[in-house]
């Protein structure tokens, strides 16, 4: 009985411990208190397939990113307990508590689904059939992976700081709360690129430098072809004014979800609309349709391409024969002058060689 009665009160005790804890936790955008237990970096657990699957929250990085007025049940809308079951896969297209302001609705990214699933990325063909090898097809956080799911990367380094200024002119009408840094924030960051160049192209080159996934959908190595243009040296060197991928696969005005295939009309990359696409006034406003003419992506595969291929091959030779001729005539002048006197036949007026 005594011992019985000892383990309850421990049992109350640590349960009261728990809540008081989880009560100084709380706030609007955590009411079941998640990041009580995901704070914990060593939190994860090995899966059913035998992949170790993490489940740590960065909490300041959360606060600070796109989803932090947003309810972690909003995603997660299978959890309603703690301790709960294993959470099924978020589906991005929910709507959350968030109102769109020029429609007063739920926002949602379904908008955006829908856009991608139009693209040449998308897992569907026009009769709404799945596509051969769906599963290589981009899903959404195969591109937008956010540093909240890198839970074991550190990172230095803040992204662009708010104008205190640009904030006062906000709180001239918007008092209440932290109403105006956080739209501040929202929108700054959505009228810029979320990435730099350099790490626009690094999200292209998951899956278009994959040999196999070239083999199975008969795509050319175009991020490598890419990388030997004078656009992606002058990303190297940090520019962050040289097109990248989106600028010229995503016609201007579109979404940037809405990648089409070369060959479709109204492809920005079309053969009838590369001089359009080019002649932006942040890039070459001058450029005539000649420049519909010139490939970026330019591979020498013979039976894809025989005429680039064998023109490749005549100006490989021709660069080798040129560099061997003069090679070998540097080194019969380098010889003349070492042996001035030299000679394979007899002079006639002395009979020396």
């Amino acid at each position: 009985m005594g011992k019985s009665f000892f383990k309850t009160r421990v049992i109350l005790f640590l349960t009261a411990l728990l809540l008081c804890s989880m009560a100084g936790l709380s706030n609007a955008e955590d009411e079941l208190n998640c990041v009580l237990c995901h704070k914990h970096r060593g939190l994860s657990r090995i899966d059913e397939n035998g992949n170790l699957r993490l489940f740590y929250i960065n909490e300041h990085m959360f606060e600070e990113g796109p989803h932090f007025r947003v309810k972690c049940i909003d995603c997660h809308q299978d959890i309603a307990k703690i301790p709960h079951d294993p959470a099924k896969k978020v589906d991005c297209t929910t709507e959350c508590h968030l109102t769109e302001p020029s429609g007063q609705k739920n926002f949602s990214h379904k908008s955006v689904a829908e856009q991608l699933n139009k693209s040449v990325h998308g897992k569907f063909d026009t009769e709404g059939k799945e596509k051969k090898n769906v599963q290589d097809f981009p899903g959404c956080k195969d591109c937008h992976e956010e540093p909240l799911y890198r839970p074991l990367s550190f990172f230095k380094g803040k992204a662009g700081g708010i104008s205190q200024r640009g904030i006062s002119r906000c709180k001239t009408c918007h008092r209440t709360g932290k109403f105006a840094e956080s739209f501040y924030k929202h929108v700054t960051s959505r009228l810029q690129k979320t990435r730099q160049p350099v790490e626009m192209v690094q999200v292209c080159d998951r899956c278009h430098s994959d040999k196999d996934l070239q083999q199975r959908h008969n795509l050319d190595d175009v991020v490598n072809t890419y990388k030997e243009t004078f656009h992606y040296k002058a990303i190297k060197f940090g520019s962050d004014e040289t097109p990248d991928c989106l600028d010229c696969h995503v016609v201007k005005g579109e979404s940037v979800h809405f990648i089409e295939g070369r060959n479709s009309p109204t492809a920005a990359n079309n053969n009838k609309n590369v001089a359009t696409t080019c002649r932006t006034s942040e890039c070459h406003d001058k450029a005539s349709e000649n420049l519909a003419g010139y490939r970026v992506h330019v591979t020498y595969d013979k039976d894809k391409y025989p005429f680039l291929h064998y023109m490749m091959m005549f100006f490989t030779g021709l660069m080798a024969a040129v560099m061997y001729f003069f090679l070998v005539l540097i080194i019969l002048e380098l010889l003349r002058r070492l042996f001035p006197n030299f000679s394979f036949t007899k002079s006639p007026d002395d009979g020396h060689h």
